[in-house]
């Protein structure tokens, strides 16, 4: 059961997006949002000033970890502001808090006691990403524990939902993630089965999903699991597509792509990811 919603913010529009959008969650289950903004430690560090200054030539001004500690809290500030006050008009719960640190590191340490963590898509530099998450989102996908939702829309809706399923152990753990978030929905839920033994694949999920009185449909499809997935998702009007993170090693992710990563940057629906 979802309780409490860990939601990062930097305050740009995609972040208030995501807020938006774990505010809607929150109201439906129940639930707290914990707003978290994470000054970046990098930016606070002397180096870094010292190396742009002697590319450029020019000196450091004064107290600059000063001025500019300053303003990053200043920034992080409003931006937790934005989301307490979106929870307030809401009338959901909320708690908030500004950390200084690495920002994915601190993010996935204080989603240790969450039950999910939603990230706006994509971030405050998503001008210059060409449309592409960031590093952060990824690395907080990568190595969180708690579950992941990416969205691109301020608002839940629950028309459908669908789950990519290969029988993989992150599959299965994501299975149960998704029975539960479509029961707490009341969502009719799509196993869309990309396999290269689809009948034991459909077979186990059956097994699996049919004590908890769904309203499921199962669905197998050939071709790139990748493009496959995202392609059903747009098909079927899907409203949140699920998916086990990272199933596959860091080798063969370099060699021939992630579909976890394909799916990030080109889901047409807020994507809840598990690991």
């Amino acid at each position: 059961m979802i309780k409490h919603i860990l939601v990062p913010t930097d305050g740009s529009e995609q972040a208030l997006t995501g807020a938006a959008y774990a505010v809607g969650v929150a109201k439906h289950l129940d639930a707290t949002v914990h707003g978290l903004h994470v000054v970046d430690i990098k930016l606070l560090e002397g180096p870094i000033l010292r190396d742009v200054s002697a590319s450029l030539g020019t000196a450091p001004f004064a107290n600059y970890q000063g001025n500019i500690g300053m303003i990053l809290d200043q920034r992080g500030d409003a931006a937790i502001e934005a989301v307490s006050q979106r929870c307030a008009t809401a009338g959901v719960p909320c708690k908030t808090e500004r950390i200084t640190g690495i920002v994915a590191r601190t993010i996935v340490e204080q989603s240790a006691l969450c039950d999910l963590i939603v990230l706006g898509r994509s971030g405050e530099h998503s001008a210059w990403l060409g449309g592409l998450l960031g590093s952060t989102t990824e690395a907080v996908v990568r190595h969180a524990r708690t579950p992941v939702l990416v969205t691109g829309h301020d608002a839940p809706k629950a028309s459908r939902f669908v789950i990519a399923y290969d029988g993989s152990p992150h599959a299965k753990h994501a299975l149960g993630v998704a029975a539960e978030y479509a029961a707490a929905w009341g969502a009719p839920l799509d196993v869309l089965v990309v396999s290269a033994h689809p009948d034991h694949v459909v077979a186990e999920a059956k097994t699996y999903l049919e004590p908890h009185g769904l309203a499921t449909r199962y669905e197998v499809r050939d071709g790139d699991p990748s493009e496959t997935i995202v392609a059903y998702a747009g098909e079927c009007g899907a409203d949140l597509l699920i998916m086990g993170a990272y199933g596959h090693t860091k080798v063969r992710e370099l060699v021939v792509g992630s579909t976890t990563s394909y799916a990030m940057n080109h889901a047409p629906c807020p994507l809840l990811l598990t690991r």
